[in-house]
């Protein structure tokens, strides 16, 4: 072999190995690229899911504010009216929209905020102080999450059982 044969196999080595460097650098790219995209989408999904959960929770607010201008003052003595009957019927509409809002993804600080609301609206409104003081321990339970933590599903579980209890409550107001 000629030395120029040998320069020329020398330098094609040479630009084979920096070939597979940079292969091997933009496959790596790609893959840190796949994680940031996915990454992306996750964020973007729970941020419709977040959104979607905060305007189910005003709307269940919404309710509640209706619902206060609405009750009326319990009756004095016999009984309760059929004015007091209504409104037992809508805050128990007002729980069982608040049941099918909690799920996955719930923002425990949003539903604390609003179970708290919920709960003074309640205690203004006359109804028994036991389901009031039940109401904000849970408030204190889902203000021990972080600020943007969702609900655990244990958690999740025995609201439901509760927010069911809670309406057990409210029918046997009528």
């Amino acid at each position: 072999m000629s030395e120029e044969e040998t320069y020329v196999r020398a330098k094609l080595t040479e630009i084979n190995g920096a070939i597979e460097r940079l292969t091997q650098m933009l496959n790596r790219m790609i893959e840190v690229i796949s994680a940031i995209t996915e990454v992306q989408e996750n964020t973007n999904e729970l941020t419709l899911a977040v959104n979607a959960n905060t305007e189910r929770l005003d709307e269940i607010m919404r309710m509640v504010k209706e619902l206060e201008s609405a009750v009326p003052t319990a009756a004095a003595a016999g009984g309760p009216s059929v004015a007091d009957k209504g409104a037992v019927s809508n805050l128990q509409a007002v729980l069982d929209t608040l049941e099918t809002q909690v799920r996955e993804g719930v923002i425990a600080s949003d539903l604390a905020q609003r179970i708290n609301e919920t709960a003074g609206i309640l205690e203004g409104k006359g109804v028994a102080g036991s389901l009031v003081v039940k109401m904000q321990r849970w408030t204190r339970i889902l203000r021990t999450y972080g600020r943007v933590d969702t609900i655990s599903p244990a958690d999740l579980a025995k609201l439901r059982t509760d927010i069911k209890g809670w309406g057990k409550e409210l029918s046997k107001m009528r």
